[in-house]
């Protein structure tokens, strides 16, 4: 493969199906549940580890080598395997970019960057949250500058305008004119100019109501894929980013040292911007001490010697490194590989548990239904919550050096271990409470059975003293039974009051 940089843009999502809204939890997040439109160009790609693979293609050697490096139990949350009971994931894939040239257009004022579309992926979780990636491959030589690496990432993965001073196209300054995918089938349907003007006959405009929707694009590619599911984005307002580039100037920068042992390119203005995806002139911290300090958490430097950089923020990892065609054939398909499904599993785990996050406050607010319901809808919760801290949520994912570094950077980026602690305290919490709810329950049915069992006590004491044989049938007294009910009546009555000004006092 030749090219100057290769980019992924992942859009992580929220996804429900209509109608299940207030069904379990395990309901609701229940991938078999999902329709998909059976006439898409959307195909679900699977891993048959039954059947043999006698060819040998440059997808499988890859797919081979990704598989090899991460456990054994990390699989089943990396990759769609064919015959899993209740799987995390469900894969697809868009044919067209397998047969076609399909490209991703990106217009801004100054110029449009035109990027290959390698791939164009969706991974569906059995957690209620969904990826969306697209692999776009920058050919041009006229995008190989840093600053049009920079502007396609900056601009390329803006979905929607983070405020409405990017209303207006001539105006904004962090959104894109357009963006457009060309060569997929329906090609008009799959692109965005982010119009949110009236615009006389315009039926697509968009205004103040429209909030965190993303573009119209995305959401004709969710369409495509299943027509009633609901998608919403749960991470952030832009697509989160994987860029390696080739740069043989800058990697001859990499390489060198001050006296005091330190790379002066680590705390370079380029250097912050690839890392926190800025654009243009203006460097989005203004502080020295604050920039160095993100720059040394997010930079690693294992392979500085030889010019190769890795970058790790909350929402990018980012490679620099020399241009050759080993690096390209081998480094930067590793990022594209193994590390992209890295990033994607640590961006899964931050969605997933925003939206765990999400149903404990909704479950809270059902404080005043009935108990029943309050329980099963939180043991519901819970048991999927238990599933994804088993299942999704590693503390390691290989034995490699380099990949248990690199992992444990992203968990400490993404604040993943600290998101983790607070969800366990209000799943536990929620849990505490239902729990205690269930407890007061059964005590108040205990003490409403104890009233009645005390209310006939004294039917009991004069069943017990007269006998049963006023009511034989041979020696039945009316004028017997007429005395005898009405004190055990009485009785009953009396009891019953004071007990209910005893309990009335208690309550006091």
């Amino acid at each position: 493969m030749d090219f100057y940089s290769y980019h992924i843009f992942y859009f992580p999502f929220k996804w429900e199906v209509p109608g299940e809204e207030k069904k379990l939890f395990s309901e609701q997040v229940d991938l078999e549940h999902i329709v998909i439109s059976p006439c898409s160009m959307w195909e679900r790609v699977q891993i048959d580890n039954e059947r043999k693979v006698l060819s040998q293609t440059q997808e499988q050697e890859e797919l081979f080598g990704e598989r090899q490096y991460y456990f054994d139990f990390v699989h089943p949350v990396l990759y769609d395997i064919k015959g899993v009971d209740d799987p995390i994931i469900h894969h697809y894939e868009r044919r067209e970019p397998k047969d076609r040239v399909v490209e991703y257009c990106i217009e801004t004022k100054q110029k449009t960057y035109i990027l290959r579309l390698d791939a164009l992926n969706v991974n569906l979780y059995a957690t209620g949250v969904g990826i969306m990636s697209f692999y776009l491959a920058n050919e041009r030589e006229d995008q190989n500058d840093e600053s049009s690496v920079r502007d396609i990432n900056q601009f390329g993965r803006r979905i929607m305008p983070p405020h409405c001073g990017e209303f207006n196209t001539a105006s904004r300054g962090l959104l894109a004119k357009s963006i457009r995918i060309v060569g997929l089938e329906g090609n008009d349907r799959y692109s965005d100019k982010f119009d949110y003007i009236k615009e006389q006959g315009n039926p697509l405009y968009r205004g103040f109501e429209s909030v965190w929707e993303p573009a119209s694009f995305i959401k004709h590619l969710i369409e495509d894929l299943s027509p009633t599911l609901r998608v919403v984005p749960v991470i952030d307002d832009r697509m989160l980013v994987n860029c390696w580039y080739g740069n043989d100037e800058l990697s001859k920068k990499v390489k060198q040292v001050n006296y005091k042992g330190d790379v002066p390119f680590v705390d370079s203005d380029f250097w912050y911007k690839y890392v926190f995806v800025d654009n243009g002139e203006f460097v989005t911290c203004q502080s020295d001490k604050m920039r160095t300090e993100l720059l040394d958490k997010s930079t690693y430097c294992r392979w500085q010697r030889i010019g190769t950089l890795f970058g790790i923020s909350r929402y990018s990892l980012v490679a620099l490194m020399d241009s050759d065609q080993w690096t390209k054939d081998v480094l930067a398909m590793h990022m594209r590989t193994i590390y992209s499904r890295m990033f994607e599993l640590v961006i899964v785990q931050r969605a997933s548990m925003l939206r765990f996050s999400g149903e404990v406050t909704k479950v809270s607010a059902l404080k005043g239904k009935r108990t029943k319901e309050v329980s099963e809808k939180a043991s519901s919760l819970y048991k999927e919550y238990i599933r994804f801290v088993n299942q999704i949520y590693f503390r390691t994912v290989t034995a490699q050096d380099q990949g248990i570094e690199l992992y444990e950077m992203m968990l400490k980026q993404f604040d993943s271990d600290i998101q983790i602690k607070d969800l366990d305290e209000e799943i536990s919490e929620l849990h505490q409470y239902v729990t205690l709810k269930i407890d007061q329950r059964r005590s108040e049915n205990g003490d409403f059975l104890n009233w009645v069992a005390a209310a006939f006590l004294p039917a009991t004491i004069l069943t017990g003293l007269f006998g049963m044989n006023p009511f034989d049938c041979s020696t039945l007294s009316i004028r017997g039974l007429g005395i005898q009910v009405p004190i055990i009546i009485i009785a009953s009555i009396v009891v019953s009051f004071v007990l209910f000004r005893i309990q009335k006092k208690k309550r006091r």
